[in-house]
């Protein structure tokens, strides 16, 4: 039985009740559509019976509770944070726990910020920060960004497959109304293959902040997540040497412990 049947069902309660049952019919519709492209207001308000106005405010609460992300096309799909809240000892869980130690370690030996983000689909979405204690440093988004326009999200990419990585870059530019070019495609894909090689990668948003990140991968070696050193641009780049080797040796541990 689903919660928008349990709602009907039910006597006639709190209004506080009410809305939370139709919260969950409608965080239930958007998980079972399984859709890559996501689902519209119009089909979660047909698949539920809910009236379009209040499908379409209840998915706007749910996104900005960050359980869901729309798109730029306005369709709307699970996030990383939804796998928190099971039962038991979840992946994500199971991450945190491996990589806590090497962000804390990472973080005593150059005291710059570190993040710890997990793919999902065209987002990186930040599980795990530290902040710098210095007085001059970077202060970067810890909640989810577009795959493209991050350090951690192209670490991640960079191990895909073309395919991959082209399906990648299209979800995070829907996400984020952005057109990519064919030119920006090529530009992008000639970085990523910079980035596989090296073992690092990076991500220049000319705001004067410098950023390494290296991928986790799962035991089939597929990329699940990537950890991020960064902090202002003329303190880390005459140790940029060491900052690589230190976020690289990082992210192969926990890997290896994954």
């Amino acid at each position: 039985m689903t919660a928008l049947e349990v709602a009907d069902n039910e006597k006639p309660g709190p209004q506080t009740a009410n809305m939370l049952l139709r919260g969950l019919a409608v965080l239930e519709s958007v998980a079972r559509s399984g859709s890559r492209r996501g689902v519209s207001v119009t089909e979660v308000s047909l698949d539920t019976g809910l009236e379009k106005s209040t499908a379409s405010r209840i998915l706007s609460i749910l996104r900005d509770a960050g359980y869901l992300r729309q798109d730029g096309y306005r369709r709307y799909r699970l996030t990383a944070r939804l796998s928190q809240l099971s039962v038991g000892y979840s992946d994500i869980e199971d991450l945190l726990a491996v990589a806590r130690p090497h962000l804390e370690a990472l973080h005593e030996k150059f005291d710059e910020e570190v993040h710890l983000a997990v793919l999902d689909g065209g987002y990186m979405v930040f599980v795990d920060y530290i902040p710098s204690s210095q007085v001059v440093r970077s202060t970067l988004s810890t909640t989810q960004r577009l795959v493209h326009e991050t350090a951690a999200g192209r670490a991640a990419l960079c191990l895909l497959d073309r395919e991959a990585r082209h399906h990648a870059l299209e979800l995070s530019s829907a996400g984020g109304d952005v057109q990519l070019s064919d030119a920006d495609i090529d530009r992008i894909m000639s970085e990523l293959d910079e980035a596989r090689d090296r073992g690092w990668a990076g991500f220049d948003a000319n705001d004067g902040v410098t950023r390494f990140a290296a991928p986790i991968v799962d035991s089939e070696g597929s990329p699940i997540a990537a950890m991020c050193i960064s902090g202002p641009t003329y303190r880390v780049v005459p140790r940029q040497e060491q900052f690589a080797t230190a976020v690289m040796a990082a992210a192969q541990a926990v890997s290896g412990a994954m």
